[in-house]
């Protein structure tokens, strides 16, 4: 994968009152198929998994908005599942997405 263009920490709702869940994110340049490699990293014991919608509502309100780009068009999410293994998101539509799970990216 390219270098990093863009780091940040964001934070999301829980299923528990009180207790916010935090992952980091990496995006990085446009691979060859065009899409925009996006790494979605725990910074907390919530699994993101367990929240691909409202995670990707708050990457889009929160960096992509600003830059028109729609992360459901363009962007391969990748989940960080343990040590090398990550889940492949990809939206068909504005709430329809696939997961697979990927070996290393």
């Amino acid at each position: 994968m390219n270098q990093a263009m863009f780091e940040r920490d964001l934070l999301y709702p829980t299923a528990k009152d009180f207790e916010i869940g935090s992952v980091h994110i990496t995006v990085f340049q446009p691979g060859k198929d065009g899409g925009i490699p996006i790494l979605v990293e725990a910074k907390t014991d919530h699994n993101p998994v367990d929240y691909i919608p409202d995670i990707v509502n708050l990457i889009q309100a929160d960096v992509f908005d600003r830059i028109r780009i729609d992360i459901r068009k363009s962007g391969i999410l990748y989940f960080k599942a343990d040590r090398n293994r990550y889940y492949k998101v990809r939206y068909q539509d504005e709430n329809q997405y696939s997961s697979e799970i990927v070996d290393g990216l």
